[in-house]
């Protein structure tokens, strides 16, 4: 008579109070994520202004890496060993980070109600900055001086341009000095966090992520064992709640400025959803 092979009972385990925080964020992220999609899904041939123009295509890069970071979170369930879930908080946290700076991108060039001489500015700095960086991009490349000569040209006239744009002489010394240096924003993190209240935090927030972003010294002297080692420690869990909460905070203000400052027809239409994650821009981390 055959032995009756004993039936293996499937894995299961109870959730953490950590991953079940970290779980509830996650629901709310996804609506988030939905509704920017939905709105950059319908964002074609709107009628608007060059700064209107530069914000739609930055909120399509929203957009984006919103998917992204939605591609690396970690799902725990109760079928899984907690170990199975890589709880990558240096990448989650360098999305996170691109997507805060990707709204304060927005607001800058987008958004922001500022006179035609300061648009214009920003303009100039914006061009500026980009033909900069092509044209040392390329003479590091190799290519030759010979080839690059129009492109030091226009790059020498816009800097005349800025220097001496009217608009410049009711800047800061500070938002000055990075004038000179070929910033393409002006304005410091600490600019935006007293002028506007959707950046209460910015500062605090942006140093924690890029200390969990950078290889060292924070990064690797908090690890341990089970620390900083993408298997789920709480610690790993809790850092990845923060950084959720503030790409969803400027996912959410990303997508709620575009439609309320820059596309009346999209607001309009999707209002409902709209007004659903217009309270997450407003979080506090």
């Amino acid at each position: 008579m055959k032995k009756l092979k004993k039936i293996k009972k499937p894995f299961t385990r109870k959730l953490s109070e950590f991953e079940l925080a970290y779980l509830e964020e996650l629901v709310k992220y996804d609506k988030v994520l939905n509704t920017t999609m939905l709105i950059s899904q319908n964002q074609q041939e709107i009628n608007t202004t060059g700064r209107g123009v530069r914000a739609s295509k930055i909120l399509t890069r929203q957009t984006i890496i919103a998917m992204s970071l939605k591609n690396i979170l970690p799902y725990p369930t109760k079928s899984k060993h907690h170990e199975e879930d890589l709880w990558d908080i240096c990448s989650i946290s360098s999305l996170a980070r691109n997507i805060m700076e990707g709204y304060i991108s927005i607001y800058y060039f987008g958004t922001e109600e500022v006179t035609e001489q300061d648009a214009e500015l920003r303009f100039f700095l914006f061009q500026y900055h980009r033909n900069r960086e092509w044209y040392q991009i390329r003479r590091k490349f190799g290519e030759k001086e010979d080839d690059l000569s129009d492109f030091k040209n226009v790059l020498e006239e816009q800097k005349k341009n800025i220097r001496e744009h009217p608009f410049l002489s009711q800047l800061t010394d500070i938002q000055k000095n990075k004038v000179s240096q070929g910033h393409e924003i002006y304005k410091t993190k600490s600019d935006f966090e007293n002028e506007n209240t959707l950046c209460h935090g910015l500062v605090k927030n942006y140093q924690l992520l890029s200390n969990l972003v950078h290889p060292l010294p924070f990064s690797i002297e908090r690890m341990d064992n089970e620390k900083g080692r993408g298997i789920g420690h709480k610690t790993d869990i809790n850092y990845c709640i923060i950084a959720l909460i503030i790409a969803r905070k400027y996912l959410a203000a990303s997508t709620i400025a575009f439609t309320d400052f820059l596309n009346e027809e999209l607001r309009k239409k999707f209002k409902n959803v709209l007004d659903d994650i217009r309270p997450f821009q407003s979080e506090e981390t």
